[in-house]
């Protein structure tokens, strides 16, 4: 019982800990989408949704998940909007200024899964 109870925290934490990093990949995208808003002819990039990126993560053997195929900051990006504009790029605030409120919110909430997660074992272990 104690083992299936520590392999399900295991696999959540492992979960939380590559949704960070999926957070960390949007929040780099977005602010080097916001820094080159005026570059001439930068083309915005966008992360995939983290749906996509839980879907890589897979059961392992005696049910551990496994992160497959560690990734750096924006190997998943994909062009964002077709829309451009006089300088040629097609970076639109509005939707970058979304995303990094989405980013913040997504962090938060993140954080506080994962500390009252942690919280919940600290007590149990007393």
């Amino acid at each position: 019982m104690m083992d299936t109870i520590s392999m399900t925290l295991t696999n959540f934490f492992a979960v939380a800990s590559r949704h960070a990093e999926w957070i960390a990949e949007r929040r780099t995208v977005a602010a080097t989408n916001i820094a080159n808003a005026n570059t001439p002819g930068y083309k915005a990039q966008a992360v995939g949704s983290f749906a996509d990126e839980f879907s890589r993560i897979d059961s392992g053997p005696g049910g551990w998940l496994s992160i497959s195929g560690a990734r750096g900051a924006g190997a998943e990006d994909e062009e964002r909007g077709s829309r451009a504009y006089h300088s040629g790029n097609n970076v639109s605030l509005d939707e970058e200024l979304v995303t990094a409120g989405a980013v913040a919110r997504d962090q938060m909430l993140n954080a506080g899964l994962t500390k009252a997660f942690n919280r919940l074992i600290s007590l149990s272990a007393r």
